[in-house]
This record gives C-alpha cells, sequence and structure tokens, in this order.
C-alpha cells in the first residue's frame, strides 16, 4: 500500500515539475530538496568521520556513507504507562535515542491495557504515517492482529518484553515479511540462578508464590523448578498470585503458620506490592519470633534498603529497562534498509540480580534513575548501520552478554 502511494506521488510530482516553472507553489519543495541535500551532505561527512581510518577519501567509507539513507525515520510505540518505574526508564532511554539520532522521531501511545485497545493505537499509529511500530503487547492476540496490519500496511513490527507463548502464533508470525522480532527478558536463566541464592545460604525449604498465566511467568516458574531440583530444595506449599494482593499476607502468614521448617518465600513477582507485603509479614515474623525467614523476588520495590538490612530481602530482580534499546535497534536497521538478519530476530536480554545493600546503591545510582544513559551516544549509534556499517547481530548480542552491574559502573566511570 505504501509502495503505491509512493508511486502515484512520484507520477504526480514529476508531472507538476513538468507543467510548472518558478512561482511561489515550488517554494516548499525547493527549500525541502535543499534541507535534504544539505542533510545528506552533513550526515556523509559524519558517517565518514565515524566510520573510516585515516584519511577521509577512503573508498569503503565514502561507499558506506553513500549507501545512508537521509529520509526520516518515525517509529511508533505502544506501551502501557510511562510512570512507573520501567516505564519512566524506556520512556527516557527511547526519546534519548531520538535525540541523537539525526533522521528520528518517536510518536507514543499510553495506557492500553487489552488486545484491541493495543491493535487501535496501531491503527492510528499507522494512520500517523509511521515506518515501524514497537510494542510491549499484552497477549498473543495483539501481538498477532497488530503483526498483520503491519504487514499489510508495510510497516515493520517489533516486540520488545515479549514474545510469542504458542508455536502456533510464533508459526504465523514468521511468516509476515515486515515482522522483525522480538527482544525479551532472559527470564528462565534469571529465574534458575534466584534458586541458587537461596541455595548458597544453604537452603533446603521454601514457599513459592507464582502462577502460569502467561509466557513469562511459565518461564519463571520453569526456572524456579529446574533450580529447585538441581539444588535440592523441597516446595513446601504454593500460593497464586495475582491482579488481587488483598489475599497475599494471608496466603505467606498461611505458610509461616503450616511449616514451621520453612526457610525463604519465593516469588515469581513481586510488583503490584507484592514484595512489600510479604516482606512486612516476615519481619512481624522475625521480631514476634526470632527466626528470620528470607525473600527472593522478581521486581524491584521501594522497602529493598531497609529489608536487605534486616536479612530479609536475600535477591531482587529487575534492571531489564535498556533491553528497549536492542530491540529500537532490530527495528530502525530494518525499517533504513539494512536489517540485522535474514531470520526473524529473537533477543535475550540479561536481568540485574540484587543481592545485598551494595548492589542496591549501584542500581539507585545508576540504572533506577532517569538522569543516566546507560546507552550512550556512542554506544546506541554503534548498534545502527547508518553510523556503524559493521554492526551485527551478533554485537547486540555481545551487548547483552556483557550487561551487568559492574558493566554499567564501569561504564559510565569511563565517561568521567
Amino acid at each position: 500500500m505504501k509502495k503505491m502511494i509512493a508511486i502515484i506521488l512520484c507520477i504526480v510530482l514529476t508531472l507538476t515539475m513538468i507543467g510548472c516553472s518558478g512561482g511561489a507553489a515550488n517554494t516548499d519543495t525547493a527549500d525541502a530538496n535543499t534541507e535534504r541535500e544539505d542533510s545528506a551532505k552533513d550526515a556523509a561527512e559524519n558517517k565518514t568521520e565515524d566510520t573510516t581510518e585515516g584519511s577521509s577519501e577512503d573508498a569503503a567509507g565514502n561507499t558506506a556513507a553513500e549507501e545512508v539513507s537521509t529520509d526520516p525515520v518515525k517509529l511508533g510505540v505502544i506501551f502501557y504507562s510511562k510512570d512507573d518505574s520501567l516505564g519512566q526508564l524506556v520512556y527516557s532511554y527511547l526519546n534519548y535515542a531520538a535525540e541523537v539520532i539525526d533522521n528520528l522521531e518517536i510518536q507514543w501511545v499510553f495506557g492500553s491495557y487489552d488486545a484491541a485497545s493495543q491493535v487501535a493505537d496501531a491503527e492510528n499509529l499507522i494512520a500517523a504515517g509511521v515506518d515501524g511500530i514497537m510494542c510491549l503487547t499484552l497477549d498473543d492476540l495483539a501481538m498477532q492482529q497488530i503483526a498483520n496490519l503491519c504487514n499489510e500496511n508495510e510497516v515493520y513490527f517489533q516486540v520488545m518484553f515479549r514474545m510469542p507463548s504458542e508455536e502456533e502464533t510464533k508459526a504465523v508470525l514468521d511468516t509476515y515479511e515486515y515482522y522483525v522480532g522480538y527482544a525479551i527478558e532472559d527470564t528462565e536463566n534469571t529465574s534458575y540462578e534466584t534458586v541458587r541464592i537461596m541455595a548458597d545460604r544453604g537452603i533446603g525449604k521454601i514457599g513459592v508464590g507464582g502462577n502460569t498465566h502467561s509466557a513469562t511467568s511459565t518461564l519463571r516458574m520453569n526456572g524456579m523448578e529446574k533450580g529447585c531440583e538441581d539444588f535440592n530444595i523441597d516446595v513446601l506449599a504454593q500460593f497464586d498470585l495475582g491482579n488481587d494482593v488483598s489475599s497475599i499476607q494471608s496466603d505467606v502468614q498461611n505458610i509461616l503458620d503450616s511449616y514451621s521448617d520453612v526457610e525463604a518465600i519465593w516469588l515469581m513477582s513481586g510488583s503490584l506490592g507484592i514484595a512489600d507485603i510479604t516482606v512486612n509479614t516476615l519481619k512481624a515474623h522475625q521480631d514476634a519470633t526470632g527466626k528470620t525467614v528470607g525473600v527472593v523476588t522478581f521486581d524491584t520495590f521501594e522497602g529493598m534498603a531497609a529489608a536487605f538490612e534486616d536479612d530479609i530481602l536475600w535477591g531482587a530482580v529487575g534492571g531489564q529497562a535498556p533491553l528497549c534499546l536492542q530491540a529500537f535497534a532490530a527495528l530502525y536497521n530494518a525499517v533504513d534498509g539494512h536489517p540485522l538478519s535474514d531470520e526473524k530476530v529473537s533477543l535475550l536480554f540479561p536481568f540485574l540480580v540484587l543481592t545485598d545493600s551494595d548492589d542496591l546503591d549501584l542500581f539507585e545510582q545508576y540504572y533506577n534513575n532517569t538522569e543516566v544513559q546507560i546507552y550512550d551516544e556512542e554506544l546506541i549509534k554503534s548498534m545502527l548501520y547508518r553510523y556503524n556499517p559493521d554492526v551485527s547481530l551478533d554485537l547486540l548480542k555481545d551487548l547483552s552478554t556483557s550487561y551487568s552491574m559492574d558493566w554499567i559502573k564501569e561504564e559510565i566511570s569511563s565517561r568521567n
């Protein structure tokens, strides 16, 4: 559809230029052409400086510069919110990318919590003329419907913080030319490592709060179960985690009352106040009995400092926001005519696992801070063919592998 429109516009413009000469009617077009020529010249000069060694007349450098498009790139981002911790960071990171990339515009849509609303968001973005869409899709239905809509309109589509939960969905998505792929947290392996934290403390009996309501929660439960099997940890009891947190306190207390030998609680999710309620319940138990039962949880929360100090919190998982830049790089390169892979992109991004107050201090200073850009201008541009013709999918994967709290500290410190 886009290609047909472009052809028609090209024919109309050509006939107009043949039929008219001079005149005010062509002023905007002339100015636009001048701006594009200046932009192309600047881009070529910058490209030569960024990608060549030695003489600016290096042939390979000039060839790469000529291949860089000067067309603007407009991306739409569908995200649930910009007000919580993750949303604030994603909003900050992607807006910063738009600042440092010379042809990028981002249009945001927030607040949709069902498949129909997200599909409507995608329709509106396509009508607004975006070249690509990134989305934290809420379920497979939204994922597939948006992918189909984008494919019909020749708009590239990238999923972030999610992946297809059903093989049938994945098979359908893989048939769409304009579906780029997905980027998701390395959930199952991280879940396994959270169990290792308890095993290293000699823990052998735990209670579990979790569910299998989504692909993500299933992966977390799978990693926990495999860790318990490998480290010989017994799960004494489980309780269901959902959107209603009113029963969390009683669920945890029931485990404490029913199993005097329980040593820790493992939480598949600590969001919506789940971690806070669990920590408060365990603290009251500690004060009443003198016995400490620890907790390991996905998701960071407000009371982590005190929980670490009281030796109730043993591990908290978070720090995944830069994943959005990995997803962005895959999408931008595809829109810019240089996809990173002939196959659909599947990117795994590590979490940060905090295990003590020192980790938390670094986390608050460098990560949980919208004033800090973990991926600076140089690093972002290195992920894009426009500035780095040597970029590859392996480069993105290597960046993911190196991501850790120590890497963040070294990266930020090296800029000072």
